[in-house]
């Protein structure tokens, strides 16, 4: 277990904000452990379990230049001007990008924020290399800065362009990055809409596929998707006439190597694709990892046969994204869940998204389930495969969480069936590591058990949360809010 500082020091810290530059007074050893992305570590390296998590105190918290309204990432044993740190990184709303020292709240660097009149709920990204942070820029760009100095890295495309009309789409889902089979390594990010003018403005929700070393970049449009490039809003054949369908889930896309597909979801906005037409809203795309399509017509689709309703009723399905499920039966496909605005969770097979061999067809889905807290979910359901190799789901959202197994039906198909629901703790995108469910919601982070759904540890002196969601690295657990508060808990000093 790596120990980092007494709690009387880490009250120092509380009270003062970061320590600023210069010589850290609490120099630490460090590790190797990694949290590179929203959804980018799903075997983390953790010693809280059930059986401690109850001792959980806090270590430090930091006060933020601004809020950062999303997720951290870790990346253990990183050489600063400083010495050699585990660093912590978040980026804000303004696009600004800080690296702490995860084990006592020194400021290791930070980056002054590209020009723009807006704000990002995006969250950032570490390359699997070690090299590179990546994070969304209001001037519309993803910008690459060195991760062991917070240097900007220009050229070779870099920044990259995301958006040409950053007045009215928003990037506001978290950067993924996947390794796809051909070995190379793609950034995904993603455009919706800001809530103001909302569904009324000239937006189109895209995704920007980049190659992290060649700058190659690809863009699928979610409207006139036979068209790759970023629309002008000229209003010429530089734009596309139809309008909507955001990307917005907080991780934007996800990547399935079974499938070796990137799936997306679209949100509200027209759908022609059934009849021939390059309009996929309120749908599941799934495309190339490089982000390529069949001049424009995706790999495979899945378009709920209430298509319709859910637009008119602004029920996006797009509030959530596909979330691969590990650990299914060898007889049975790669299978996702895919969650929306509509208070549903569907269970989908990622190899033929509408059970009709292809896109441009409406349902397929395999099962639909109701969720018992009903409402909205604009968080990501979250998979846990336990310790018996029984595969769960736990479905999050401001009115409660449930839980999920899959399993087999009497003909041998898969089927979620649930196994617990609590309506009195509600949060944000779950996450669960050796066994415990963490979850933030306004005031509260609480620790649960995943198999019970039992109360294990909760702490209530957080401020407001949105869209943050915690991190669980070695012996602490990290959570930004909307005090512009960034804060650690940790197992109790060894003697």
């Amino acid at each position: 277990m790596f120990r980092r500082l007494s709690l009387v020091a880490a009250a120092a810290i509380v009270l003062t904000g970061a320590v600023p530059f210069g010589r850290d007074p609490f120099p630490q050893k460090t590790s190797g452990a990694e949290w590179l992305s929203f959804d980018g570590t799903r075997h983390p390296r953790s010693v809280i379990t059930a059986q401690n998590v109850s001792h959980l105190k806090q270590l430090w918290r930091v006060v933020l230049p601004e809020t950062a309204d999303g997720s951290p990432v870790y990346l253990g044993g990183v050489q600063t001007r400083t010495g050699r740190r585990d660093l912590l990184i978040v980026s804000t709303i303004n696009g600004r990008v800080i690296a702490f020292d995860a084990a006592n709240g020194f400021r290791a660097w930070m980056t002054t924020p590209p020009e723009g009149t807006r704000w990002t709920t995006s969250s950032p990204a570490v390359d699997p290399g070690h090299r590179f942070v990546f994070a969304y820029g209001l001037d519309g760009y993803v910008h690459r800065y060195n991760v062991h100095t917070g240097d900007e890295l220009t050229g070779g495309g870099w920044p990259e362009l995301a958006t040409l009309k950053g007045a009215v789409e928003k990037g506001s889902s978290a950067i993924s990055i996947a390794t796809a089979n051909n070995g190379h390594t793609y950034l995904y990010m993603t455009a919706s809409a800001y809530p103001i003018p909302g569904d009324d403005g000239d937006y189109q929700g895209h995704v920007t596929v980049i190659d992290i070393d060649s700058g190659v970049q690809h863009v699928f449009n979610a409207l006139c998707s036979d068209r790759d490039m970023h629309f002008t809003d000229h209003g010429d054949d530089s734009d596309c006439p139809s309008r909507q369908a955001g990307i917005w889930a907080r991780s934007g896309v996800a990547y399935d190597p079974g499938t070796n597909r990137v799936f997306v979801t679209t949100g509200n906005g027209p759908f022609d694709a059934n009849t021939g037409g390059f309009d996929w809203g309120t749908s599941v795309v799934a495309i190339r990892p490089d982000g390529t399509t069949d001049g424009g017509t995706p790999v495979d689709a899945y378009t709920p046969v209430d298509f319709q309703s859910l637009t008119d009723e602004d029920l996006d399905l797009s509030s959530t994204t596909i979330e691969v499920l590990p650990g299914t039966n060898a007889g049975w496909p790669s299978l996702g869940v895919q969650s929306g605005k509509d208070g549903r969770l569907r269970l989908l097979n990622l190899s033929d998204l509408s059970g009709q061999g292809g896109p441009r067809h409406l349902g397929g889905e395999l099962q639909i389930l109701d969720l018992p807290q009903g409402h909205t979910v604009l968080t990501q359901p979250t998979p846990w495969l336990d310790p018996a190799h029984k595969t769960w789901v736990f479905v999050a959202n401001n009115h409660g969480i449930t839980a999920y197994q899959l399993i087999a039906d009497a003909s041998g198909k898969p089927m979620l069936t649930q196994v617990w629901s609590r309506l009195d703790v509600a949060g944000t995108t779950p996450v669960i590591v050796n066994g415990v469910i963490y979850l933030a919601a306004p005031q509260q982070l609480t620790a649960l058990r995943a198999t019970t759904g039992a109360t294990l540890w909760q702490d209530t002196t957080i401020g407001d949360i949105h869209w943050s969601s915690p991190i669980v690295v070695n012996d602490t657990v990290y959570l930004s809010d909307n005090s512009q508060t960034l804060t650690a808990y940790s197992l109790p000093t060894s003697p």
